[in-house]
């Protein structure tokens, strides 16, 4: 009986785990600020990235595909914008906690990764 338990409950682990969709790291690292003027970021990685980001100060969300050697920038301007956070996650994927200031927390500590399928 207790084989049984054991059985049905790794099948049920397996089944959940391969229903969830793959995660990748977040590709923060690729990116190369700015230090003063129009906030700007570029795409150091050998691959294209999808940007989110949103200043605090207006709340709009700004996406974008940014290609291997791109810039990305918006008309914020440095120590004018009450801060901002941002995710970077391979072109097409998203980052796997919703991006909203409900996770502020955990998307300025980085601690998201990247959930969907990327961009070939």
């Amino acid at each position: 009986m207790r084989s049984l338990l054991l059985g049905s409950a790794l099948l049920a682990a397996a089944t959940t785990a391969a229903a969830q969709e793959p995660s990748r790291a977040h590709m923060e690292g690729c990116l190369v600020w700015n230090a003063s003027g129009r906030i700007a970021t570029r795409n150091e990685c050998s691959r294209p990235v999808t940007i989110l980001f949103m200043a605090f100060g207006d709340g709009q969300v700004v996406e974008a595909n940014v290609a291997p050697g791109g810039w990305f920038e918006v008309d914020t301007i440095w120590g004018k914008s009450g801060g901002f956070m941002f995710t970077a996650c391979p072109a097409g994927s998203s980052p796997s906690v919703r991006f909203s200031m409900e996770n502020k927390t955990a998307i300025v500590e980085s601690l998201y990764n990247c959930v969907g399928r990327p961009q070939a």
